[in-house]
């Protein structure tokens, strides 16, 4: 069967490459892709028809979901890739990364799809094989960047060859950490706001907070550095400009990062802020009891003292002595308040 790994083989120079990609009906269904086109170098794609047939003038994408078994047994079947990438296409648990082949680079990013009042938003990782005219790519969970590029190059503003296509995806991923890092601070200045007006706060928020902060740092750490990799390699088909675009991209992971750091220590002065509230209430409430007792206590004494079922209290037969007795309780309490004002206690 003709397939795509008999024109394109990882160690080949492009001179050995034919005209024609044999890209027919069997490839399609035996690699049971989720999207495949080809760029035709002005921002669209051209779907690949069942029994059409790619050029190699105008690059390929193929975007597979690496647990389709169709797609497990083509990867693990062509020859277009070699055994450590094949590995990487497939592998479910994927850390960022990326690494150089004679004939292309292969790259691991992981990034956020955006889910309303979701904290933190779920991360998705997205890998891709790339070489000067083939784009294989997989990934299992739905990537919303990857339907914004679609978007793209429905609208005509899409790629027009493999590295602008390496930078959109990497912009639009970058571009979605940015909202999800956004919604976060906005989150944190509500919760800023809520502390100084000591309005109701929640621990447990700050907390999830806290925990998408270090989720996105611990994403966007490795990936910056990945960016900045490629943007120093000497890759045929990355020209200058491209680099200069993908070290911006990397300029802008480190600035995304720096504002994480700046917001964990945000996150840090509002629980001590919060920490001081909650101290501060709670010793004028034990203080609020302590001055109770002391106007209490002398009270407490003559109630106690008087209240002795013994014979022989003065006054006891008396019509005026329970009314003397309740003057000298409102003496001794108005004495109490008069003293803890002269020491300044109230």
């Amino acid at each position: 069967m003709n397939e795509l790994n008999q024109t394109v083989a990882p160690n080949h120079d492009s001179t050995t490459v034919p005209a024609i990609l044999p890209i027919k009906n069997s490839l399609l269904l035996s690699c049971a892709p989720i999207y495949s086109c080809q760029l035709d170098g002005k921002g669209k794609s051209i779907a690949i028809a069942p029994d059409g047939q790619a050029t190699v003038k105008q690059p390929c994408w193929l975007h597979l979901d690496f647990t389709n078994p169709q797609t497990i047994d083509w990867v693990n079947s062509t020859q277009l890739l070699s055994d450590l990438a094949k590995e990487e296409l497939l592998k479910p648990i994927q850390i960022a990364k990326e690494a150089r082949f004679d004939s292309g680079i292969l790259v691991v990013l992981k990034g956020v799809n955006i889910t309303p009042n979701a904290l933190p938003d779920p991360i998705v990782t997205f890998r891709f094989y790339i070489t000067d005219n083939l784009i294989i790519s997989t990934r299992h969970q739905q990537i919303d960047a990857i339907a914004f590029l679609k978007e793209n190059l429905d609208k005509g503003i899409g790629p027009v060859d493999v590295a602008d296509w390496l930078i959109q995806i990497s912009q639009l991923i970058s571009d979605q950490v940015n909202i999800s890092f956004d919604n976060v601070h906005n989150n944190i200045i509500r919760l800023e706001d809520n502390a100084l007006n000591q309005r109701a706060f929640s621990y447990k928020e700050i907390g999830r907070v806290r925990k998408q902060l270090i989720v996105l740092r611990r994403l966007l750490s490795p990936q910056r550095d990945i960016f900045v990799r490629i943007s120093t390699e000497r890759i045929s088909w990355i020209d200058d400009n491209d680099r200069q675009h993908l070290h911006d991209i990397s300029n802008q992971q480190s600035h995304y990062i720096s504002d994480i750091d700046s917001c964990l220590l945000r996150l840090g002065s509002l629980m001590e802020q919060i920490n001081g509230f909650l101290a501060e209430s709670t010793n004028k409430r034990i203080y609020l009891m302590t001055l109770v007792t002391l106007i209490f206590m002398p009270l407490t004494f003559l109630t106690s003292l008087l209240g002795v079922n013994l014979a022989g209290i003065p006054f006891s037969e008396a019509k005026w002595s329970f009314g003397a007795f309740v003057i000298i309780i409102i003496a001794v309490c108005i004495g109490s308040i008069i003293w803890l004002k002269s020491k300044k206690w109230m």
